[in-house]
């Protein structure tokens, strides 16, 4: 049997960053022929990364990525990985973010699925201004503990200022200096802005069947 007849398979892969508790996980259906290449630009979509920092797979004790062997040539079936064997993916090496990934099982091809497809997942990934699991950890703390109780009561009372006014006067004679009034509401938002809990499995998944390869990587994984 050539290359070109080896079945399609579909590996079915649950990915972990490791280091943080509640676990933040996501399970995909990938296919055999899928290169590191675009597994690569899969984990940067489902983990909402900007794909600008170094990475690396570690898979079968050698290295594959930015400070290895190429990434674009190796196929997943090439491999050799057995149902429920782990392998390691590092994005940002100064932060460390830290992915195990396990292939959960072998599936054959559903003739009317879209490949690539995020399955399942749980709570946002951390964003990468936060320079690694211990700063991240420290967000969530921080976040959770000590909620903008400050930037609440300027909001409130500025709210309470424009109420009592007089109807002809103007916001910002009202308010007085709006510096404060600003950085309150920014703060608000970011605070706002920041959902550990949510994970958008259907914002995920528009965008990876919009992803358009390259024809080197088509090339490869039809080979």
């Amino acid at each position: 049997m050539t290359t070109s007849e080896i079945p399609c398979n579909i590996y079915q892969l649950r990915v972990v960053l490791r280091g943080i508790s509640p676990l933040i996980w996501r399970r995909l259906l990938v296919c055999s022929e899928t290169p590191l290449a675009q597994l690569h630009t899969i984990l940067q979509v489902v983990f909402a990364w900007s794909d600008e920092h170094l990475h690396g797979f570690h898979i079968h004790g050698r290295e594959y990525g930015s400070s290895g062997a190429s990434t674009r040539g190796v196929l997943l079936r090439d491999l050799g990985l057995h149902r429920g064997e782990r392998f390691r993916y590092v994005h940002d090496f100064g932060a460390h973010w830290e992915c195990d990934i396990r292939l959960e099982a072998l599936l054959p091809l559903a003739p009317r699925r879209v490949y690539p497809v995020c399955i399942g997942g749980k709570r946002a990934a951390p964003s990468e201004d936060c320079w690694g699991t211990w700063g991240y950890l420290e967000r969530l703390d921080q976040h959770r503990l000590y909620p903008p109780l400050e930037a609440m009561g300027v909001v409130a009372e500025a709210i309470s200022t424009l109420f009592a006014a007089d109807p002809q006067t103007s916001v910002r004679a009202a308010l007085g200096d709006l510096d404060a009034f600003r950085e309150a509401v920014d703060c608000l938002a970011a605070y706002e802005q920041f959902r550990p809990d949510h994970f958008d499995r259907h914002t995920v998944n528009t965008y990876l069947q919009s992803l358009v390869w390259s024809a080197e990587e088509t090339a490869l994984s039809q080979s």
